[in-house]
Formats: C-alpha cells, sequence, structure tokens
C-alpha cells in the first residue's frame, strides 16, 4: 500500500492533549501551551502506512488512540499504541526512515513536522531539549 501521510484536523492541540503523552510529561504548562503551537492531529485509517521505510523524514507522531505496527526489512519490530512514539529517530539523527510503520486500527496521533522540530529548537531550545532527551533516553543514547 502507498505512503499515506494523515491529513491534518487542525487546531484542536491543546496543553491538556499534550500533558497527556507521556513524551511530553516533562513539560510545564506554559511549555505545553507553547509546544502545542508545532503540533497538529492527524488520523490514519487501519491497513495505510503512516511512513514507509528508507523514506524521508518529514514529521514524527505520539499516538493518541488506536495501534499502529512497525516493520523493518519485511521482519514485524513492535506494536505501538496509546502513549507511544515513532518516527523521532530519523527527525532527532537527520536520516532515513528505519522502519515502516502502519496503521493497525484506527490511529489518532499527535504530529509534529520536522520543519517545525527545528523551528522549536530555534525559538525554545529548552523544550526541545526535554522532548529529545525523553526520545533518547528510551532508545538508549
Amino acid at each position: 500500500m502507498a505512503s499515506v501521510l494523515p491529513g491534518r484536523s487542525g487546531g484542536d492541540v491543546d496543553a491538556d492533549r499534550v500533558l497527556a503523552q507521556p513524551l511530553y510529561s516533562s513539560l510545564s504548562r506554559p511549555q505545553a501551551e507553547e509546544f502545542a503551537r508545532f503540533c497538529e492531529v492527524r488520523h490514519v485509517e487501519p491497513g495505510h502506512e503512516v511512513f514507509n521505510q528508507g523514506g524521508l523524514a518529514v514529521a514524527f507522531f505520539v499516538i493518541e488512540s488506536g495501534e499502529a505496527e512497525a516493520v523493518a526489512d519485511g521482519h514485524p519490530l513492535r506494536t505501538m499504541g496509546p502513549g507511544d512514539w515513532f518516527g523521532e529517530i530519523a527527525i532527532v539523527e537527520h536520516s532515513h526512515r528505519t522502519a515502516t510503520v502502519a496503521a493497525t486500527t484506527p490511529l489518532t496521533v499527535l504530529a509534529m513536522a520536522a520543519f517545525e522540530f527545528r523551528r522549536l529548537e530555534a525559538e525554545h531550545p529548552g523544550i526541545a531539549e526535554a522532548i529529545t532527551r525523553t526520545m533518547q533516553d528510551r532508545s538508549g543514547s
């Protein structure tokens, strides 16, 4: 199935929605309010790919509801659900996608485009650093 960049529902990310996600739980409320401006909500139908292995990194995602599966070189890596995040490796390391991720159920994610993450790094380095540190803690980097 072709890669599908989910549609933006726009404008409905707020601090409460941000702080409900483990990746962002270290943020203060004012930081979460600022961070929310850089995010969007996207929906992906079951069976559709969020992105393909080897592709360019255009966004990273935190699952709000639903499930997705990551597959690399045809081998399942992990099943992800609410609170899990993916796509961050290629964003942080400025590399290509290391896996294909597809929705296995209706999927709702909080997404941040790579260019928005770079803007966040420039305008709010403390927020970007806190999020990157949490990402690295999970990966063991």
